[in-house]
């Protein structure tokens, strides 16, 4: 009995990750991460660029041979064989390699910050996936409970017709809402269950329902203190690497071309030959050289050296104003998601009380039509005032919550970083 419980709980845990019945927001995106071909991609890559960066190119180059030959003679009733073994091992310095660490380091940095910005691209994808889910399922449950109390007021203006305290004008009136908030049902259920298609293709299984709630209104912390996150994002880290991959550019550009070049090798051999005939030897060779060049085209007007240093001090002035721009427009960009979120803020401390006013109205036109003041029609209209009341907080509350995501996946960060405490 034991055995097979152990049995039960491990076909548990294997299946559970194909279907779910909630889902929420970490989970899809640890999920998408790791069934994403893009996000894959972006690893695989972030390993050939790391392999690329770990070349060492100060390794010294080293060979070994080694050949066998065999002759003979049919009328001389003679034969001889010989083997020649051979190795060699040489290595070269030159000033100019002193750049190479730094620009080896530079593509690993790049690489790494490359792939988080993958990431956070994927991110964005699937947290407005999410929440577009978490809209749609509100919307259908909220839709579905007007269609249920359409259902029980058109039963009730029914029973109402029969016992004669209906007129057939009120009845035709509740079967028109009825329809109409079946047509509605079907239309919120359809954008539901396309919503959560394309979710689930992004973390690769089915769910029931989103676990996470939206957000409610959250105090910011100071707009200054959220422009000056931007410094660190991957996005600005990249235009300063281009910066100083131009440096680094310039430096082993000039080095090479237009500062005195020290250069060192050194390289030995060994060779042998081993014979039947009694020949046989065993050379060696070593070689020194250390040489010192200079080229003298940096220095001619309009040269090709002299233009290519120039071209590449320009290379730096340009990535250092790309750089600028960047930080400009991401700051912007934080200022417009900024003000959005404040004006949403405002936006839905109307609707709050407008909402408020319209279920007072609801209750009132309830006690007005019982009291046969107003029509069945009037009642449906101030029930529909009530109703997209509330749907356009649903809207503007998920317009929130997505609002204040992207504000974090912008500056890279988690949303309790931008908030206060």
């Amino acid at each position: 009995m034991p055995r097979l419980r152990i049995i039960l709980l491990v076909f548990l845990l294997v299946c559970t990750p194909l279907t779910a019945r909630q889902l929420t927001l970490e989970q899809a995106l640890q999920s998408a991460t790791a069934s994403s071909l893009t996000a894959h991609n972006a690893k695989l890559t972030l390993e050939k660029q790391l392999n690329q960066a770990s070349i060492n190119a100060h390794l010294p180059s080293i060979s070994i041979s080694a050949g066998a030959t065999a002759s003979t003679s049919l009328l001389e009733q003679n034969s001889s064989a010989q083997i020649s073994p051979a190795a060699s091992l040489s290595f070269s310095l030159s000033s100019t390699d002193r750049y190479a660490k730094a620009s080896n380091a530079l593509l690993a940095k790049t690489a790494q910050t490359t792939y988080s910005s993958s990431l956070q691209s994927l991110g964005m994808q699937v947290m407005r996936a999410y929440w577009n889910v978490a809209a749609a399922q509100l919307s259908y449950e909220q839709q579905k409970a007007a269609w249920k109390q359409s259902q029980a007021s058109l039963e009730a203006m029914q029973a109402k017709y029969e016992g004669g305290r209906a007129s057939s004008l009120a009845v035709s009136q509740a079967k028109l809402a009825f329809s109409q908030a079946s047509l509605t049902l079907e239309s919120r259920k359809n954008d539901y269950e396309s919503a959560k298609q394309t979710l689930q293709t992004l973390v690769g299984y089915e769910f029931e329902e989103t676990a996470d709630e939206l957000l409610d209104i959250q105090s910011l912390k100071p707009l200054a203190d959220l422009q000056n996150l931007v410094l660190a994002t991957s996005s600005i880290q990249l235009l300063a690497y281009k910066i100083e991959q131009a440096e680094i550019s310039l430096k082993q550009t000039h080095a090479t071309t237009a500062s005195p070049t020290l250069a060192f090798s050194a390289s030995t051999s060994l060779a042998s030959s081993l014979s039947t005939a009694g020949n046989s030897y065993i050379r060696d060779t070593t070689q020194i050289g250390i040489s010192v060049s200079l080229s003298l085209d940096p220095y001619l007007p309009n040269s090709s050296s002299q233009v290519t240093l120039e071209n590449l001090q320009q290379d730096i002035a340009l990535a250092e104003n790309e750089l600028q721009q960047g930080i400009h427009a991401a700051k912007s960009e934080v200022k417009t998601l900024y003000q959005n979120l404040m004006q949403l803020e405002a936006q839905l401390q109307y609707l709050f009380e407008y909402r408020e006013a319209s279920e007072v109205t609801f209750a009132y036109s309830q006690a007005a039509y019982e009291a046969g003041e107003i029509t069945y029609l009037e009642l449906m209209e101030s029930e529909q005032h009530m109703q997209n009341a509330r749907l356009s907080i649903l809207q503007q509350q998920v317009t929130y919550t997505v609002s204040l995501y992207e504000l974090a996946y912008l500056l890279e960060t988690d949303v309790k970083t931008i908030i206060n405490a």
